[in-house]
């Protein structure tokens, strides 16, 4: 995941953890501090993986069907991802790159993901590049008639030194300001986990285990079952969120978020008079919220909201203090007419008896940590490269994003024409065969050889003694024999699935093949029966 998704992701955990706390027990202190400490790597490889599963049962067959979309999309949804990360200490400069893939019930979106940022200069530079499957990128291009394009890019850098944007803040000092902050969050949660007591323990030490990549590291559990965790809740709203001291901190906070920003004194101090004004009055009303917060725990307190696994969640802390890796289960089970004693009866007769299961298992780890991390960023060019700020908000007129800026009008969509049985798209145009068209052999899509090698700039000759076909691109060298499952790439023994053939007096050949090791980038869509091609 990216840099600022891990943090709000590492905010969301510490609080948990937060209420999860008994006053002064070691683990739970100790855990928060490995954190709170993980909050400040500046480097580490690592990567994860969710999966998920639902299902709804009991019902009757109109919400079935619901349920059955709902889990045509949720249900076997799994997603992985590597990541590397490097930054210098200040923040202030930082690279990402990530890759990973997608699957929902065997449709898979592999993608890719880089981000640049350098704030140390006179103009702030970030830039993300986004790489996805052309299937889905490509009505993007062909809407805007721009080929076809192997990046999305997002540059920030350029966008704001174009518009001379007058910000009322200065990048760099956000970069400081926000560490502060996470620091003041990080603070609070630990100086409030030592004095809360809910009267159980969810986190406990385990001992000792071994990463996969051979690192020693100490394993905590927190362990939660549905009535624990209710109960946890209800502590941690009441004895926590709903106090005096946290609408202080509010104040302290919302006053630090404010500085941050440069606005004259007299409306900063307007608008820290409206925080202090609202939360004393949510403040004056605690009593009546704390009252509110024991009617509902005891309104829930029998109705099931988790399974019969609840909530596990493994943390693994190396030797130097960091949290490097994480495994965790959430096993969620609701029945129908325990949550209709609750809310009231909302569900038909046939749908009393019903029962939803929703499961999220995930696990990360992280390696390298605070060592020399290599990051390599895609070379973009105006040929591989589409800006969404430079070609979209100032190439558009009618989107009116910023008024007055435009430089064109992009003409109409036109949707490319399509025939029967498979097309292929390359470089955002659809490719014609006038006569025999492409056909799928055993699992690979066949082309006539002439067609695509004209479309692709190549050169083809053909031995009929031997049978060979030849196709030539600048440094590569193509040796196909009809028939045979051989095929030679400048010299070198590369072993088809589907050789070459004869159909209809043209000679078809293996288009991945072909094309890819002419250096383009293929990628099918089955659904719609479309191969995409750029290069």
């Amino acid at each position: 995941m990216g840099r600022i998704t891990r943090k709000i992701s590492l905010l969301l955990v510490v609080a948990l953890l937060a209420v999860s706390v008994v006053a002064c027990a070691s683990d739970e202190i100790s855990l928060i501090e490995a954190m709170s400490k993980s909050a400040k790597i500046t480097s580490y490889e690592g990567n994860s993986k969710v999966q998920l599963s639902f299902n709804g049962k009991g019902f009757s067959e109109d919400t079935k069907k619901t349920l059955d979309l709902l889990a045509a999309y949720i249900d076997g949804f799994n997603l992985e991802s590597n990541i590397k990360y490097s930054a210098n200490e200040e923040q202030t400069k930082a690279k990402i790159a990530m890759d990973g893939n997608m699957d929902m019930k065997g449709l898979g979106v592999e993608y890719g993901y880089w981000m640049d940022m350098d704030l140390t200069g006179e103009k702030p530079q970030m830039i993300q590049i986004i790489e996805l499957p052309p299937a889905i990128t490509q009505p993007i291009f062909t809407l805007f008639s721009l080929g076809s394009k192997k990046y999305i890019t997002i540059d920030y850098g350029a966008a704001l030194g174009e518009q001379d944007a007058d910000m009322p803040f200065d990048l760099k000092d956000i970069t400081k300001d926000s560490a502060e902050l996470r620091d003041m969050i990080l603070d609070f949660i630990k100086t409030t986990a030592k004095d809360f007591d809910p009267g159980m323990v969810a986190v406990t030490k385990k001992g000792s285990a071994v990463t996969e990549k051979g690192e020693n590291v100490t394993e905590y559990e927190l362990k939660l079952d549905d009535a624990s965790a209710k109960k946890l809740l209800y502590a941690f709203i009441n004895d926590v969120i709903l106090q005096e001291e946290t609408m202080e901190f509010g104040k302290k906070y919302m006053e630090a978020t404010l500085n941050i920003i440069d606005l004259p004194e007299d409306e900063k101090q307007e608008a820290l008079a409206e925080i202090e004004k609202g939360l004393d009055d949510f403040a004056a009303e605690l009593p009546t919220y704390r009252e509110k917060v024991t009617q509902v725990y005891e309104s829930i307190k029998d109705v099931k909201f988790f399974g019969d696994n609840g909530l596990v969640v493994k943390y693994y802390i190396n030797n130097d203090g960091y949290v490097v890796g994480t495994k965790s289960s959430i096993d969620v089970e609701i029945k129908v007419a325990d949550l209709a004693e609750v809310i009231g009866e909302f569900y038909d007769e046939e749908d009393k008896n019903g029962v939803i299961s929703f499961t999220i298992d995930a696990e990360s780890s992280i390696y390298n940590v605070n060592k020399e991390v290599s990051i390599e960023l895609p070379k973009l060019t105006e040929e591989n490269s589409f800006d969404i700020f430079n070609q979209i908000l100032d190439g558009s007129s009618s989107i009116g994003f910023i008024p007055g800026i435009a430089k064109e009008e992009y003409p109409a969509y036109e949707a490319p024409i399509l025939s029967d049985g498979i097309n292929v798209i390359m470089n955002g145009n659809v490719v014609a065969f006038p006569d025999v068209k492409p056909e799928n052999i055993n699992g690979r899509v066949l082309v006539p050889i002439r067609t695509i090698s004209d479309e692709m700039g190549a050169e083809i000759s053909y031995n009929n003694e031997t049978k060979q076909v030849l196709v030539v691109k600048e440094d590569k060298e193509i040796q196909l024999t009809l028939g045979s499952q051989e095929a030679y790439v400048n010299g070198e023994l590369v072993m088809l699935d589907t050789p070459a053939m004869v159909i209809e007096g043209r000679t078809m050949v293996p288009l991945r093949f072909v094309s890819e090791n002419m250096d383009a980038v293929v990628e099918w869509d089955g659904e719609a029966q479309i191969v995409y091609i750029f290069y």
